[in-house]
């Protein structure tokens, strides 16, 4: 489904709510400390409120798209949840 993904343990440190210059829509970020160093992700509000600051989990992600972190986020999920023709999933 992702090309190029990376997985790898991570700690969710941070939560960053804030808004687009111009837009003034609300961004949302969550940042995780991995082996690697700290890596940032934009994401929607659903999954911004899923998971809590200090959650450890598997982290997947294709260059900026986060995919998946431990039990609380799974782009497979969401994106099924989402999708018009599965009107079923949200019942």
């Amino acid at each position: 489904m992702f090309q190029n993904q990376d997985s790898l343990n991570a700690l969710l440190i941070n939560k960053k709510k804030g808004t687009a210059f111009g837009s003034g829509r609300s961004i949302y970020k969550l940042v995780f400390q991995t082996k690697r160093g700290i890596l940032s992700f934009q994401v929607d509000e659903e999954k911004y409120d899923r998971v809590a600051v200090g959650s450890q989990g598997r982290l997947t992600f294709a260059g900026l798209k986060l995919i998946s972190f431990g039990k609380w986020i799974d782009e497979s999920l969401f994106s099924a949840y989402n999708r018009p023709d599965l009107p079923w999933l949200r019942s």
